[in-house]
C-alpha cells in the first residue's frame, strides 16, 4: 500500500503539472483563435496520435511485461532492441506524413495552406514516442525524481514556448505547433541523458521474437482504444463542422482533469499488478482496488458533471459555452477507462493479449454504429451519448473476458452502487442547466453518497496494504 501510494502520488503529481498547461492554455488558445482554428489544431493532434501507434506497435507493453523478468544486462539488451524499433518505425512515420502532408490538409482540413503545420507535428511522432518510453524506464527503475523534472521541463517549455509563438510573434496555428514540437524535443534530451546508461548497441534477433510475439496482438486493441476516442472527429467532420470540433475539443481538454487520475494510476498500478503475479493471495487483493477506484472516480465525475458550465466560463470565452453540455458525459467516459484498467487483469497475467484486441473489435464496431445513427438525431449530443454507451460496453465485455481467463471476484453490485449517480448527473447536464444553488444541494448529496461509501469500505484498505 506505501508503494503503491507513493508511486501513485509521484505519478499524479507529475501528471497534474502536465495537464495543468492545458489548463494555462486553454485561455490563450481560445482567446487568439475561433472555434474553426481550433478545430484545425484539434484534427491535427488527431492525426499525430493515429500515426503514433504505428510507430510503437505496441513494443513499449512489452519492456514493461518482461523488465522485471530479466537481470540488468540483459534488461538493457530488452531496452535497447525496443527503442530500435520503435525509433525505426516512428522515423518511417516522420517521412509518410512529411510526404502527404498537402493532400492531408486538403482532405481532411479543407485548406492546403494547413500542411505546414501538418509537416511540423510529423517531428512529434519521433519526440513523443522517445518520451514515452523514457519515462516508462524511469517509471520501472522508481527514478520518481527524475521522471517529475522531466515533467516539469516539458510544462515550463512549452508554456514559453507557447507565449513566444502565439502571443508575442502571432505565428497562429504554426505557432502552437512548433511549440508543442520544441518543447518535446528539449524533454527527449533531459530524459536521454538520465537513461542513457541504459543503453546498448546491440539486436538480439530472439529478443525481437519475444517483443513481438507479446506486442502485436495488442495492436488492433491499441488501434481500437484510440478510434474509439478520435474517430468521432471524423464523423463530426462530414455530418457537422470544424466548429463543432473545436467546441468539441475544448470539452475534451477539461475534461482531462479526469485522465489526470487516469494516467496517475496506470503508471502506478501497471507495475504493481505484473509484480504481484507470482504472489499467493493476489485474487484477494485485486478485488480490493476496484470499489475505491470507482467511488472516487465516479465522485469527481458527478462534481465535474455539476459545475460544468462554472468550468466552462472559468476557462474559455462565451463562443464556447456549449461546450459544459459535454463535460460531464466526457469526464465519465474517461473514468470508465479507469475502471477498465483494473479489471483488465485476466490477459495480461495469461498473456492472451489477443483479447484485448478482441474487446476493442466489438467496441469499436458498436461505436461506428452508435455514432452514425447517434449523430444524424443529436449531432454533437450524440457522439458524447456514443461515447459513454461504448465505453460502458467495454468495461462488460473487458470483465467477461478478463475473468474467463483469470477469475477474480470483482463486486459488480459495488460498482454499479458507485456508478449510477455519475451517469444520471453527466446524462442530465447535456440535456439540462439548473440555477447554482441547486447545484450546491446536489453537490453535498453528493458528497453525502460517495463519502459515506467510502468510508463503508474502509474495511479494503488493510487488503490493500498488501501491497
Amino acid at each position: 500500500m506505501k508503494n503503491f501510494l507513493k508511486s501513485f502520488l509521484a505519478f499524479g503529481l507529475a501528471t497534474s503539472i502536465e495537464k495543468l498547461l492545458g489548463f494555462i492554455l486553454l485561455p490563450i488558445y481560445t482567446r487568439h483563435f475561433n472555434a474553426v482554428e481550433y478545430g484545425v489544431i484539434d484534427m491535427i493532434s488527431v492525426i499525430g496520435s493515429i500515426l503514433i501507434i504505428f510507430g510503437t506497435l505496441q513494443i513499449e507493453t512489452s519492456l514493461q511485461r518482461y523488465y522485471y523478468s530479466y537481470n540488468d544486462l540483459r534488461k538493457n539488451l530488452l531496452i535497447s532492441n525496443v527503442y530500435f524499433w520503435i525509433c525505426l518505425f516512428s522515423f518511417i512515420l516522420f517521412l509518410v506524413l512529411i510526404i502527404f502532408s498537402t493532400p492531408l490538409a486538403i482532405w481532411l482540413l479543407g485548406d492546403a495552406k494547413y500542411s505546414m503545420a501538418l509537416k511540423i507535428s510529423s517531428f512529434q511522432i519521433i519526440f513523443i514516442n522517445l518520451n514515452m518510453l523514457g519515462l516508462v524506464i524511469l517509471r520501472y527503475e522508481k527514478q520518481n525524481l527524475k521522471f517529475l523534472i522531466a515533467i516539469i521541463v516539458k510544462v515550463f517549455s512549452a508554456l514559453l514556448f507557447a507565449l513566444l509563438f502565439v502571443v508575442y510573434f502571432d505565428f497562429g496555428i504554426n505557432g502552437v505547433i512548433l511549440g508543442q514540437t520544441l518543447s518535446l524535443m528539449i524533454t527527449s534530451l533531459v530524459i536521454f541523458f538520465n537513461i542513457k546508461k541504459y543503453l546498448v548497441l546491440r539486436l538480439n534477433k530472439l529478443l525481437k521474437n519475444d517483443l513481438f510475439h507479446y506486442a502485436l496482438p495488442q495492436l488492433p486493441a491499441r488501434i481500437g482504444s484510440i478510434l474509439i476516442a478520435q474517430v468521432n472527429r471524423f464523423f463530426m467532420l462530414g455530418y457537422l463542422s470544424l466548429a463543432s470540433i473545436g467546441v468539441y475539443s475544448v470539452s475534451l481538454k477539461l475534461a482531462s482533469s479526469i485522465q489526470i487520475i487516469n494516467t496517475a494510476f496506470v503508471m502506478a498500478w501497471r507495475p504493481i499488478m505484473i509484480k504481484l503475479i507470482n504472489v499467493k493471495n493476489n485474487k484477494e487483493i485485486f478485488p480490493s482496488v476496484l470499489p475505491m477506484i470507482s467511488l472516487l472516480v465516479f465522485f469527481c465525475v458527478s462534481l465535474i458533471s455539476l459545475f460544468s458550465l462554472e468550468i466552462v466560463k472559468l476557462f474559455t470565452t462565451e463562443e464556447f459555452y456549449t461546450a459544459s453540455k459535454y463535460l460531464g458525459g466526457l469526464s465519465l467516459y474517461f473514468a470508465l477507462f479507469i475502471v477498465k484498467e483494473v479489471i483488465d487483469i485476466g490477459p495480461v497475467l495469461t498473456k492472451n493479449t489477443k483479447y484485448l484486441s478482441y474487446n476493442f473489435l466489438f467496441s469499436i464496431i458498436l461505436n461506428l454504429i452508435l455514432l452514425y445513427v447517434f449523430i444524424n438525431i443529436w449531432e454533437l449530443e450524440g457522439v458524447i451519448l456514443s461515447m459513454v454507451i461504448t465505453n460502458l460496453f467495454l468495461v462488460g465485455i473487458t470483465w467477461f473476458t478478463s475473468n474467463r481467463l483469470y477469475p477474480i471476484n470483482f463486486r459488480i453490485d459495488k460498482f454499479i452502487f458507485a456508478l449510477l449517480p455519475a451517469l444520471f448527473l453527466a446524462l442530465f447536464s447535456l440535456i439540462y442547466q439548473i440555477g447554482f444553488f441547486q447545484k450546491l444541494i446536489l453537490a453535498v448529496i453528493v458528497l453525502l453518497f460517495y463519502g459515506i461509501s467510502v468510508f463503508k469500505n474502509r474495511s479494503t484498505l488493510q487488503i490493500l496494504k498488501k501491497l
